[in-house]
């Protein structure tokens, strides 16, 4: 892996180290919000780090499982991806630490960026329901921010962190997880290391799920205050994975290597009309490698795809006080991404003669995957909060980027398909957001959002080349012609906070023109083992009309102090309104509930999902319906002294035989399956803090 860190990092943040004078103020860089006042939030909801150590995910995918409007596509048991009510992919903004972007180098998407993080050394998720930001880069369908620890500075030295370890019965399946922190007034740095070995799980009938992986994280981050009201922040991160199984997709994962660094500088209270500068670069590097040497096609073909991706970018921000009630955040960012890849095939036999042909010696072939391609985002941006009356603020930010993809090294077929020639592609793509936010005393606080988000069509979307990367069988064939997508949403929200008890509902509309779908072509005949079905490949197109509305519910009552009741729900209704079909892979109405009993010492409680029958499927990417389920767990946590804590849970308490509708069904394994969810399971840890 070639690691190229960029060094206009301190061009941009070395002149303003010493430009600036001291302020009484702290300086945190990873938020997206400067405020913490509530109003400030919209449609943003956080997911907790008590919330997801009490969990105890596979991944940072799977801390989404049991969140309003969310559903989760897994295609194995690592690497699992958020749907935001039907939104997915690249239609997500999903940033780490405020900023930093990475991409996945697996054209199936067996590394998703969202899995490039350990869910250990996670501080809290922001949630942005919608194209409601501007200052974060281009958003269509929503932000997920995933925030890592941070210090509380001392006046001294002190050196603080946690061992942890533990064993689930069922893939005995073992983690450990080691975060060090050393902090005094100005130094802060932290360490953290994760390590996870699963094996196969069996589902509630018993059957045996193809799922083992092993992965070892690390992150580092050092950070220095020269003056109370200034940070500079360095972090490192790496992730490795190895034999991470894949069902639901033709290949497994052999390796995944990622890197990623990131240079902030902040600064805060400059005057009493400049209130911050925040600057932040970064890159992101990763590995992959695939095959499918563990799947019963290797005697036909043996097949190892080895692919990289690289995203390099940067953000620079001034919020500047307008008057006494009004900030105006204005700023510019820059990203580029670029993939590269190459499948070899060693070819055996030749099933579409009859009798099938068989080579000797065997065929080698070549296939380029990504065609070495790249698109490179420049935006610029403005976002004003205005404090109206003490009861309404209003909110409005505006945005545009300029978009540029390119194809340096096309296929032969691929640069014919399309005239002969493939000219790099500029997107102009202006996008825009207002909200109101009503709240007086004790009353409710009301929120009313409108926004347009704009996506450009990414790398694989544009220029794959007859791979099969979809949920269906079918070949796959990029469009360099397409149209960015366009989201215009309106979201109204209401919360209540009474005496020990929290309500909100929320309703939002999305019509989306030039939505990004692919659908069969019978002028494209399939490229690779053409006897086989389908016979013909799908390509990348835009679909004029289509359409999401919802809802997200939720309640939670406190009694008695140490009783904890949370239930929520979410459900999304979408439509492909040109193509008269759902549009794919969209969850059903979940229902989320856990009821929890704590104390200073003791955490104990029940959780519970409910899920319906989803029976609304894209028939057009073979999507099937699924039955409804109901599972629940059993979580436990006692600490008898100050410096241990001990955990025990029990997993699918009723051994119930399940699948998730956005899991991926088997594909290319001896025998179809759905790819069910684990049956019960057993499970102990403990945690040593120090």
């Amino acid at each position: 892996m070639k690691i190229k860190i960029p060094l206009l990092a301190g061009i941009i943040i070395l002149p303003f180290i010493t430009l600036f004078g001291q302020q009484d103020t702290t300086v945190y860089i990873e938020e997206i919000l400067v405020q913490a006042e509530k109003s400030d939030k919209i449609l943003q909801t956080n997911i907790s780090a008590s919330e997801i150590e009490l969990n105890n995910p596979r991944d940072a995918g799977e801390i989404f499982k049991d969140q309003a409007g969310f559903g989760i596509v897994k295609r194995g048991n690592y690497a699992q991806e958020p749907v935001l009510r039907g939104f997915k992919y690249e239609q997500l903004n999903v940033l780490i630490d405020g900023g930093t972007k990475s991409t996945a180098a697996c054209p199936n998407r067996m590394d998703p960026a969202i899995s490039q993080i350990s869910p250990d050394e996670i501080e809290k998720v922001e949630v942005i329901r919608g194209p409601y930001s501007v200052r974060y880069g281009a958003t269509m369908g929503g932000i997920l921010n995933v925030i890592s620890r941070k210090p509380v500075h001392m006046d001294e030295l002190k050196i603080r962190g946690s061992l942890e370890g533990g064993f689930e019965s069922n893939g005995s399946n073992l983690y450990s997880n080691l975060h060090v922190l050393a902090i005094d007034k100005k130094y802060d740095a932290a360490f953290n290391a994760s390590w996870k070995d699963f094996g196969n799980y069996e589902s509630g009938s018993g059957e045996e799920i193809a799922s083992a992986f092993k992965r070892l994280g690390y992150s580092l981050k050092l950070g220095y205050n020269p003056k109370q009201n200034q940070r500079i922040q360095l972090s490192w991160r790496q992730g490795f994975g190895r034999d991470i199984l894949h069902a639901g997709l033709p290949m497994d994962a052999d390796e995944d290597n990622s890197s990623m660094v990131s240079l902030d500088y902040s600064v805060t209270n400059l005057s009493a009309s400049l209130l911050s500068f925040k600057t932040k670069v970064y890159g992101s590097f990763v590995d992959h490698e695939m095959s499918n040497k563990r799947r019963p096609n290797t005697a036909i073909v043996d097949a190892v795809s080895i692919t990289d991706a690289t995203v390099i970018g940067g953000r620079a921000e001034l919020s500047l006080k307008g008057g006494t009630n009004d900030i105006l955040y204005i700023g510019i960012d820059a990203n580029s991404t670029q993939k590269d890849g190459t499948r070899h095939r060693i070819v055996y036999k030749n099933v579409c003669t009859t009798p099938p042909t068989v080579f000797d010696p065997p065929k080698e072939f070549d296939d380029l995957v990504f065609q070495d391609s790249k698109v490179d985002d420049f935006g610029v941006f403005a976002e004003n909060r205005l404090q109206i009356h003490e009861n309404l603020m209003w909110m409005t930010g505006i945005r545009l980027d300029v978009v540029t993809a390119s194809i340096r090294n096309p296929a032969a077929d691929f640069i014919e398909l399309y005239g002969g020639t493939i000219e790099d592609n500029t997107d102009i793509n202006p996008g825009a957001t207002t909200a109101l936010t009503w709240k007086k005393g004790d009353g409710p606080e009301l929120q009313w959002a409108v926004g347009r988000g704009v996506r450009s069509a990414e790398i694989t979307e544009r220029y794959i080349n007859h791979f099969t990367v979809g949920m269906d069988a079918h070949e796959y064939v990029g469009n360099p012609n397409l149209k960015p997508e366009v989201n215009y949403q309106t979201d109204l929200r209401i919360e209540q906070d009474f005496k020990g008890t929290t309500a909100y509902a929320n309703v939002f509309y999305s019509f989306i023109e030039n939505y990004i779908s692919a659908f069969v072509d019978s002028t494209l005949p399939r490229k690779y083992m053409p006897c086989m079905e389908p016979k013909f490949a799908k390509r990348f197109i835009n679909v004029d009309e289509s359409f999401m509305t919802g809802f997200e519910v939720g309640v939670q009552v406190t009694f008695v102090k140490k009783i904890l009741v949370d239930v929520n729900a979410g459900y999304t209704y979408a439509q492909n309104v040109t193509m008269d079909e759902p549009l794919p892979e969209v969850p059903p109405l979940m229902v989320n509930a856990t009821i929890y009993y704590k104390t200073e010492k003791l955490q104990t409680g029940i959780k519970g999902r409910i899920a319906t029958e989803q029976n609304r499927v894209a028939t057009s990417f073979s999507e099937t319906a699924t039955p409804g389920f109901s599972v629940f767990d059993f979580l436990f946590s006692f600490q008898p002294i100050k410096l241990l804590e001990i955990k025990f849970s029990v997993t699918n308490i009723l051994n119930q035989n399940y699948a998730e509708h956005l899991s991926r069904p088997y594909k290319n394994m001896d025998s179809p399956s759905l790819y069910y969810e684990p049956g019960r399971s057993f499970n102990v840890g403990a945690k040593l803090m120090f």
